[in-house]
């Protein structure tokens, strides 16, 4: 406007332009010290109590409801000498209407906020909450700003409004929590007593879930009926009546968790397994057979039972179709899960045990060829590695090691040309099983020539894994496994028809620094890049003995409670 001014001051021509520019500047020059009266006066959150106010600073009664309410008015009562005070009381009404609309807003966007309650739950006839993260995300950022307010400097004519809304937000979060906790409890606990086997065995905290569970179909059909998550979660006892329910739920799951602990302490092999597979388990007491898609669970090896007459158990199955007899028919009618289970894996031993010892004694009666075609697969790797170690110790003692290399050469040509013949899958799968297990043990000869070996007390030949079937401390006659000077008794456990590892110099050092640990009652350690072989060569190493290996991937979710239970069951289970 300056510029203007002075640009029509040098114009001759526009001097009556250039008056009527200096009497509009004159004009505003003499408003410039009203502004701040006019700007604090027409504040939008100016309210009766800020004219009382002002009234009070300027010592009479100004406000709306003054005749005229006109600036000229106001001036004629001097209310231009308090402009400092009445811009203060002006931006005091503005931070004030700030927190008066914050408040309002946040009211009002919990009006558009409600629970997905619509759909059936599973055909429980009741429902579960859905869509409860926006109502979370709401509320952190609210009680944020909320608590941010309560310290503001302009909060004493909304203290009470805000203290209430605060207190009605931190029970709503208290409440929601509350009731998703709970929602997880019973969506855990709901199919667990659905069963009528479990609720026989557990009626005490049978009768405490249905407790809650009355209590929690209630309270899912208010919600269903009203969904508004401001209004349902701040009705009054709901969130004592979820603490409640909450704190006999845990007391449920207590008793739970010490009723799977003394079957697991009943059966060793559950101790691997997930609250969940064990409890399906528990739950089949009427009919055994619908146990059989947990089985390769607890036995790795086995696919099915063969279950005859009165449910008695007499054959195990393998994946891979195999057959295996038990000597004693395993009993399961009016008997716990967990019992005719234990039965089923002494069985297993026991069967395991006699197709071993009728391959070991019929060796030499067939040629080798048909022999590995008339037995299971676990007792032609295991008895053939049996008459291996006596042979080779033979050759040493009698110092015809070079000639047995020979005897070992033609022993695997013959089983490369059996292999190409007309064969099933199950045989291939065995005879290439055998194939690794005498290329290896071929080369063992091989390296016993190079070395000279000439007697059985070798390093060369103790470092390795040795087979003798022997009598035991009862007189009776098993498999023991031998490297060095440790010796471990043969697990039997069950192993199917399956590939071995092909075994290397690394392998057999790991195989015997592993059988040194056990002897001495300690544990192992593999290190090693990923994908080298670690939990391969270990479990290779639980397949040679025969007994359970349990691989158990960690993650940050694990306890010291689950790894508890882990070591639990490889004590008890001897795994």
């Amino acid at each position: 406007m300056y510029k203007t001014i002075r640009k029509l001051k040098e114009d001759a021509s526009l001097q009556s332009i250039c008056s009527i520019a200096e009497q509009v500047r004159k004009e505003l020059e003499d408003f410039k010290p009203y502004v701040p009266v006019v700007v604090g006066l027409r504040n939008g959150g100016m309210r009766g109590r800020h004219w009382e106010m002002i009234s009070e600073k300027i010592g009479c009664t100004v406000g709306p409801e003054m005749e005229p309410f006109t600036l000229e008015a106001l001036l004629e009562r001097g209310i231009d000498k308090f402009s400092e005070e009445i811009a203060e009381v002006g931006d005091r009404a503005g931070k004030e209407w700030a927190l008066e609309k914050q408040l309002e807003a946040m009211k009002a966007e919990w009006e558009g906020i409600y629970f997905d309650v619509k759909e059936e739950y599973r055909n429980t006839g009741t429902y579960i909450l859905k869509g409860s993260d926006e109502a979370l995300n709401l509320l952190d950022e609210h009680i944020v700003t909320v608590q941010a307010m309560q310290f503001s400097l302009y909060k004493k004519v909304f203290e009470e409004d805000i203290d209430s809304w605060a207190e009605r937000l931190m029970r709503v979060s208290e409440t929601l929590d509350e009731w998703l906790k709970l929602q997880r409890a019973w969506m855990y606990l709901q199919p667990i007593f659905d069963s009528e086997d479990i609720v026989k065995q557990l009626p005490s905290e049978s009768k405490r879930f249905r407790n809650v569970d009355q209590k929690w179909r209630k309270t899912m059909a208010d919600a269903h009926q009203n969904s508004k998550v401001v209004e349902i979660c701040a009705s009054e006892g709901l969130l004592e009546k979820f603490r409640e329910a909450n704190v006999i739920l845990e007391t449920v799951q207590k008793g739970l968790e010490d009723y799977l602990e003394s079957k697991r302490a009943l059966f060793a092999r559950f101790y691997f397994l997930a609250n969940e597979e064990l409890l399906e388990i528990l739950s089949q007491t009427k009919d055994p057979t619908r146990v059989q898609p947990f089985l390769n669970k607890v036995f790795e090896a086995m696919s099915k039972l063969t279950f005859e007459g009165d449910n008695e158990i007499t054959q195990m199955h393998s994946a891979e179709g195999e057959i295996i007899d038990y000597v004693t028919p395993v009993l399961t009618r009016g008997i716990n899960v967990e019992s005719w289970m234990s039965g089923v894996e002494k069985e297993m031993r026991e069967a395991v045990r006699e197709v071993l010892f009728r391959a070991v004694v019929s060796y030499e009666e067939s040629p080798r060829s048909q022999w590995v075609l008339d037995h299971a697969a676990q007792a032609v790797l295991n008895g053939s590695q049996v008459h291996w170690t006596a042979e080779v110790e033979d050759a040493i003692q009698e110092n015809r090691v070079q000639e047995y290399h020979a005897q070992c050469q033609k022993q695997l040509l013959d089983l490369v040309a059996l292999i190409r013949r007309g064969l099933s899958k199950a045989q291939r799968t065995a005879i290439g099983a055998l194939i690794v297990i005498d290329v290896h043990a071929k080369d063992v000869v091989q390296k016993l020539h190079a070395e000279g070996v000439s007697e059985c007390s070798a390093f060369e030949w103790i470092s390795q894994l040795r087979y003798y079937w022997e009598e035991d401390d009862t007189g009776r006659e098993n498999m023991w496994v031998k490297c060095v000077r440790t010796e471990f008794p043969y697990g039997y456990e069950y192993l199917g028809n399956t590939m071995r590892l092909v075994i290397t110099p690394l392998t057999d050092m790991c195989y015997m620094t592993l059988m040194g640990a056990q002897s001495l009652n300690l544990g192992g350690a593999p290190a090693g890049p990923a994908g080298t072989g670690k939990t391969e060569t270990t479990k290779d190493l639980a397949k040679a003995l025969a007994k359970q290996c349990v691989v158990f991937n960690c993650s940050p979710e694990m306890d010291y409670l689950m790894v508890g239970k882990f070591f639990k069951g490889l004590a008890y289970s001897g795994a």
